[in-house]
C-alpha cells in the first residue's frame, strides 16, 4: 500500500512539472540616484544586467505556476524582493529540485547588488556599482575564498 502511494506521488510530482503551466511575474520599480536591489531567491538562473537608469525591472519565470510566492520592499533608493515557495505543494516542489525558476533583472549601470542564494546559476555583466552575495552551497562558499568575493553582514 505504501508503494502504491509513494509511486502515485511521484507520477504526480513529474506530471506537474512536465504538464504544468509556466508563470512569468513581472514587477518593475522606480528608484533613486544611489539605487540598491536586494534580491533573496532561490533560482535555477539568475541574471543580472544593466538597463535603464531610474528603472529596477524583474522578470521571474515560474514552473509549474503558483509553486513561488514574490515579496517586495520598495523604497526610494532601494528595492528587496524575496521569492518563497509558496504552501506545502511549493515547498515539496522545491526540496526535491522539481520546479523551475529563471530570474532576469535589469538594474541602472550605478546599482548597488545584493544577491543572496541557495544555488543555481548566476551572471551578473554591465553593472557598475558594488555586487555581494551570500550563498549556502558549498561551491559559492568555495568561490568566495578562491576569489575574495565579499559576505554581506
Amino acid at each position: 500500500m505504501k508503494a502504491k502511494l509513494a509511486t502515485g506521488v511521484t507520477l504526480l510530482l513529474i506530471s506537474s512539472v512536465v504538464f504544468g503551466a509556466t508563470e512569468v511575474i513581472h514587477k518593475e520599480f522606480t528608484i533613486g540616484d544611489r539605487p540598491c536591489l536586494v534580491l533573496d531567491a532561490d533560482p535555477d538562473h539568475l541574471i543580472v544586467e544593466s538597463g535603464d537608469s531610474g528603472r529596477i525591472e524583474i522578470d521571474i519565470k515560474v514552473s509549474p505556476k503558483g509553486s513561488y510566492s514574490v515579496s517586495t520592499a520598495h523604497e526610494p533608493n532601494k528595492v528587496t524582493v524575496e521569492l518563497e515557495p509558496k504552501g506545502t505543494w511549493g515547498l515539496l516542489l522545491h526540496n526535491l529540485r522539481l520546479q523551475e525558476i529563471d530570474v532576469r533583472v535589469k538594474v541602472p549601470e550605478e546599482c548597488d547588488v545584493v544577491l543572496l542564494t541557495r544555488s543555481g546559476a548566476v551572471e551578473v555583466s554591465g553593472v557598475g556599482g558594488e555586487i555581494r552575495s551570500r550563498s549556502r552551497s558549498t561551491v559559492g562558499q568555495v568561490l568566495r575564498w578562491v576569489f575574495r568575493i565579499g559576505d554581506i553582514d
